[in-house]
């Protein structure tokens, strides 16, 4: 009589081994997907009630957008590239130490010359050597910092504090020297009359005034009589 071989026996355990082993995995999947399962009841709900208050919202949303953009508007990239002041101040003194001072509403420094700033109602306050003051406005200007020169034009307007004042077109002040000329028709008032020319020159802050080409004086009769 054959015995079985042992071997056969032993063999079951170890199948019994691993049958608990894949029952215990199969109860931590189920575990996991239990916990998926309830977290998905409770975020489902939770997005489903935000999406429908979003597109509840949406009409609000949307005019506060087109409000935005009338807030923001768009910028031009040629005005970002462009460096602009608003209000600038420009002070000095010339070449005897006397201060000048240069203001404007706005300021453009030229991209292809940094040495020209683009002016809008530039006004220019010059000091004399007695102590009296020149002021040179214009509608617009172009100022040269390095040099102390000033090129305005437009109801360019020249007045002195003893009660001058010119009127032209166009005008170059040198702030460094104090002097202004321009060439085209020019038209003054004082406390002496009336004069006109083709030009004019004003030399040392004003204490020298000259009108060039065809002019005319009219004197006020407490000064003298009428030309």
């Amino acid at each position: 009589m054959t015995d079985h071989p042992r071997s056969s026996a032993g063999e079951t355990p170890t199948i019994g081994l691993g049958t608990r082993r894949s029952s215990g995995q199969v109860q931590r999947h189920a575990v996991r997907y239990s916990r998926f399962v309830g977290w998905a009841k409770l975020v489902l709900p939770i997005g489903a009630g935000g999406l429908l208050l979003a597109l509840a919202a949406w009409p609000y949303i949307s005019q506060g957008v087109n409000r935005l953009k009338f807030v923001f508007p768009k910028l031009d990239s040629a005005q970002v590239r462009d460096l602009r002041m608003v209000n600038p101040r420009f002070s000095g003194v010339d070449k005897e130490k006397r201060p000048f001072t240069l203001t404007a509403d706005t300021a453009r420094q030229n991209q292809e010359n940094a040495d020209l700033i683009g002016l809008e109602v530039p006004k220019a306050d010059i000091m004399t050597k007695e102590g009296a003051w020149v002021v040179v406005t214009g509608k617009t200007g172009v100022y040269q910092p390095n040099s102390h020169f000033l090129d305005l034009y437009n109801d360019v307007t020249l007045f002195h504090d003893k009660g001058y004042e010119f009127h032209t077109q166009q005008a170059r002040v040198n702030l460094d020297a104090g002097s202004a000329e321009g060439d085209q028709p020019v038209d003054g008032v004082g406390p002496a009359g009336t004069i006109t020319g083709q030009g004019f020159r004003i030399l040392k802050k004003g204490e020298t005034v000259l009108f060039t080409g065809k002019s005319k004086l009219v004197m006020n009769a407490a000064s003298g009589e009428a030309k």
